[in-house]
């Protein structure tokens, strides 16, 4: 079993730490340059203590292929449940599980943490997420020179590992936290277009996916007034992307940044409008639509009146 970490602000836990040797603590144990006490990714995910463990969890992990001398840093489970696990087994389906007789095969675990998931603490605003954007800011610096040319920035050569941990371990990451916040209603209004006059008129339709998935019941909602919905159709790829994961990596980093920083994605295709069209339902969250006027009674109402349905909400 790989060491537990202690708690640290705001319920930051430390499930691994390739540093700290079982039954010792960080501060007892001397940084080596060399040699490591990594854990195979493989087996630490198949231990079905480790995946209960990590459960709605958003985590900040740190591995390295066996392929090669190259360290990737990342988060997973920005939507909680068990999306942590999902992403961190993304690797083993990548690089595959290490064996005797191919040594090369499979990805070492070197370090894992983060806060259990909040809905009310966006992505943006998380611990998690706020020492990657930190990681890359430093090693995406051009005096830094750690950018292998091709690849993300979360990629970083096995000897500047020591320079990874040292930003880890900074007082002042460790305090940042998770920062919870309620959205405004006014805030819901202006990003879905809606003005604080309109208003549910009812609820017309739901559906509900079956067992064993876990997805919340989407609510068909007629509104008191047309939406103008465009329908595009794909024309061509703007590019060609790669495959290799560390440009999709690349790709979703570049695509969180702009989303943060209030600008448009980079296309990736080019579309053309078909048609567009005036429609009174849209189709949306129970967590939405209480948001708005009459939406909490007609979301009731809707309830009363299919009383054998199946909701998830």
């Amino acid at each position: 079993m790989p060491p537990k970490g202690n708690k640290m602000s705001n319920d930051f836990k430390v499930f691994f730490d390739y540093r700290v040797p079982q039954g010792k603590t960080r501060a007892a144990v001397r940084r080596a340059s060399s040699g490591t006490n990594s854990i195979d990714l493989s087996n630490w995910l198949d231990e079905m203590k480790n995946k209960e463990d990590i459960y709605h969890y958003r985590l900040f992990y740190v591995l390295k292929p066996n392929s090669e001398d190259v360290v990737k840093f990342g988060i997973a489970g920005t939507r909680g449940f068990g999306g942590a696990w999902g992403r961190l087994h993304q690797y083993v389906n990548e690089y595959g599980h290490s064996t005797d007789l191919n040594t090369c095969t499979g990805v070492q675990m070197l370090y894992l943490a983060g806060n259990k998931f909040s809905e009310s603490v966006p992505i943006e605003r998380s611990d998690v997420y706020k020492k990657e954007y930190f990681c890359k800011q430093h090693f995406r610096s051009p005096e830094v020179n750690a950018h292998l040319i091709g690849r993300g920035f979360e990629r970083i050569n096995l000897d500047r590992i020591e320079e990874l941990f040292d930003i880890i371990d900074d007082k002042s990451n460790k305090a940042f936290g998770d920062e919870e916040f309620e959205r405004r209603t006014s805030e819901r209004l202006k990003q879905q277009n809606l003005l604080p006059t309109d208003k549910v008129v009812k609820i017309t339709g739901h559906k509900t996916a079956k067992a064993p998935s876990k997805a919340m019941t989407k609510y068909t909602v007629y509104w008191n007034r047309p939406f103008i919905l465009t329908e595009e159709k794909l024309v061509r790829k703007a590019r060609n992307p790669r495959k290799d994961s560390d440009i999709r990596d690349l790709e979703r980093t570049l695509d969180k940044e702009a989303e943060i920083a209030g600008k448009p994605k980079p296309k990736r295709f080019e579309t053309k409008v078909v048609s567009t069209k005036e429609v009174y339902e849209t189709e949306t969250f129970a967590h939405n639509i209480i948001l708005y006027k009459g939406g909490a009674k007609a979301l009731e109402l809707y309830k009363t009146l299919h009383p054998t349905a199946t909701f998830r909400d």
